[in-house]
């Protein structure tokens, strides 16, 4: 366990109305959100239990089978999981924050195909991630193991090498480091191939500089692996 702040983390920016922070454990991610007026996201539906605690301006939760919930800052409300919501920012914007169980994998990932589709604004193509924004997600999934590395750290190694690591330790599946990486299955199976053939002493180096960088409560067990 460490002290954060939220000032010590990487704003991202998912839409052209809204940018986000997020930390997460195991079981539980908090999301802390800035959104522009009138953004609005359209109904979604989610596995994870849902608070959303609305911090300054106000924030309506639209539902299919019940009134319109209208949140103004220091209200929250419970959406239980797989209920279908949408979300309209009011006039003067919103500061808010989501608390999700589980953790939200789609966040991680970057996925999350509604936050791409808001009718506050047209949005612009996806820029493609930055090593930075690659780096934070591996580090993402490394967390979810309960594997902890500063993101920093992490990024004072190659990418390729941190990419292994996590596939190694079995965090990740082939198919979310082909998106965060951004391979086609030829270019992922070949990756492989060099993985499994091309191992070399300064690599192995990397390697053993990544575990000198785990912080490792003295309770953690060996955390389960994914298929």
């Amino acid at each position: 366990m460490q002290v954060t702040s939220w000032n010590d983390i990487r704003e991202e920016r998912v839409h052209e109305s809204a940018t986000r922070k997020m930390i997460w454990g195991e079981n539980v991610m908090v999301t802390r959100w800035e959104l522009a007026p009138l953004t609005v996201f359209p109904t979604h539906q989610h596995m994870s239990e849902q608070v959303t605690i609305v911090i300054s301006g106000s924030v309506t939760l639209t539902f299919q089978d019940r009134e319109d919930a209208v949140l103004n800052a220091g209200d929250m409300l419970v959406i239980p999981p797989s209920k279908p919501h949408g979300v309209v920012i009011g006039p003067d914007g919103a500061v808010a924050m989501d608390i999700f169980s589980p953790i939200r994998t789609d966040f991680i990932e970057g996925t999350t195909s509604y936050l791409t589709r808001g009718e506050a604004a047209e949005t612009s193509a996806a820029e493609p991630p930055t090593d930075e924004q690659k780096y934070a997600k591996l580090n993402g999934f490394l967390r979810a193991a309960g594997i902890t590395i500063e993101l920093k750290d992490l990024m004072e190694v190659p990418l390729v090498v941190v990419a292994r690591y996590v596939y190694d330790k079995e965090c990740i599946t082939l198919g979310e480091l082909r998106a965060i990486l951004g391979l086609d299955k030829k270019q992922a199976k070949a990756l492989l191939r060099e993985w499994k053939h091309g191992d070399d002493h300064s690599e192995s180096s990397l390697k053993r500089k990544l575990e000198r960088l785990v912080i490792v409560p003295g309770d953690l067990v060996h955390p389960p692996k994914r298929g």
